[in-house]
């Protein structure tokens, strides 16, 4: 699990807990500093309760969020099986093709590499590599294409009996390449959801643990209040003790002494 899972799922425990805890002192004190204040036929509102509602909101929005990175980090672990898959297929046909090349080149001249579109250095990239052994079974295909006479005499090849090979390298090549785009397609899928998981985490986490500070805040409990607020830095985690306060007045500017 990614450490910006963990650091969240951390950071929502311990504001839970807080939230838990504290719930009937936040009540308790809240009734004994306002109640006094009720007018005729009002009631006091139950911040306990909301409290421990708030709680079980973090802790419901973190379950998605974990579910979410689990299902990412299951589907990148069945990533690497398609890619070995490609790499081995693209090498093969690598192979074929330099083989070709070399005995094209040694039979009928380096010319000839040229007309088959094969001069030069091997692909590395997979899709190139596809590409070039394509235009190279066109070309041998091709009637029109004209070969040269042999460099040695009594040499005698016969180049499209090369294409059931590379057509069978060729087919195995574009299999693999769609199974590692699938598996594009769904890791990004489940990126997409463990992003969208995360970031209904991170407003929860912003608005409930913002609450339970003011409210803490509220019924004189600074300690408590400081441990669970929201940090303006990280988002999803609980504040660090030199992070300033939003609501704390700004410090005075320090004069220089007067001489």
């Amino acid at each position: 699990m990614a450490k910006q899972v963990t650091d969240r799922l951390g950071a929502i425990e311990l504001v839970v807990a807080a939230a838990e805890i504290e719930a009937a002192q936040v009540q308790n004190a809240f009734s004994e500093t306002y109640t006094p204040y009720l007018k005729p036929q009002e009631t006091l509102p139950d911040l306990g309760l909301a409290a421990h509602l708030i709680a079980r909101a973090m802790q419901a929005r973190a379950q998605t969020m974990k579910a979410a990175s689990d299902a990412h980090d299951r589907e990148l672990s069945d990533d690497a099986a398609p890619r070995e898959t490609r790499d081995a297929a693209a090498a093969a046909l690598t192979a074929e093709v330099v083989a070709m090349r070399a005995t094209v080149e040694s039979t009928f001249g380096s010319a000839q590499l040229k007309v088959l579109g094969i001069e030069g250095r091997a692909d590395d990239e997979p899709k190139a590599i596809l590409s070039k052994a394509q235009k190279l079974v066109v070309a041998l295909k091709d009637p029109s294409v004209e070969w040269p006479k042999p460099i040695r005499k009594g040499v005698k090849v016969d180049p499209t009996a090369w294409v059931d090979d590379l057509e069978t390298h060729i087919a195995t090549l574009q299999a693999a390449l769609k199974d590692v785009a699938r598996e594009v397609r769904e890791a990004q899928q489940t990126l997409d959801a463990k992003t969208s998981a995360l970031a209904e985490s991170d407003a929860m986490f912003a608005r409930g643990a913002g609450w339970l500070s003011a409210t803490f805040r509220l019924i004189g409990n600074e300690s408590a209040a400081s441990k669970v607020r929201p940090s303006n830095r990280r988002p999803g985690r609980a504040s660090e003790p030199d992070e300033p306060h939003p609501t704390a007045p700004a410090p005075l500017p320090i004069e220089p002494a007067k001489v």
